[in-house]
């Protein structure tokens, strides 16, 4: 591929807003040469970069308009303070594998410290 191609291509992926391909576009198209990667699986991966920079992109956007005073994730959580949670379980919660089957989850037990009950929810809502 010439320059101006590589030019005239990293224009277009601008004007599309694609800026993730425009950054990645040389690195990728000399993996596919290198590895001869068919049409659609190059296109596959350009368009797997994108959305994953614009997914994260979005949630570092989301979670700074929100204006959390911290932000804490699941693998930061310590389960030793509650061990009557299931860490196994909480873990599966969080993939909200739940909403895409329609389901609807009770969380029922042992009245937990309200800065744990808070945690929590945070975590289960804010995860996935």
């Amino acid at each position: 591929m010439n320059r101006a191609q590589l030019e005239c291509l990293g224009e277009q992926l601008q004007r599309l807003r694609l800026f993730k391909s425009k950054e990645r576009l040389e690195a990728l198209l000399q993996q596919a040469v290198a590895e001869e990667i068919s049409y659609a699986d190059f296109l596959e991966r350009v368009l797997s970069e994108e959305v994953a920079s614009k997914t994260a992109k979005n949630i570092t956007m989301r979670t700074s308009l929100a204006r959390f005073p911290f932000v804490k994730g699941l693998e930061t959580f310590d389960f030793a303070y509650q061990p009557s949670l299931d860490k196994k379980q909480i873990q599966q919660l969080s993939s909200c594998h739940f909403i895409e089957h329609g389901e609807n989850i009770v969380i029922l037990g042992v009245e937990l410290h309200p800065n744990l009950t808070r945690e929590l929810h945070r975590i289960l809502t804010h995860t996935g």
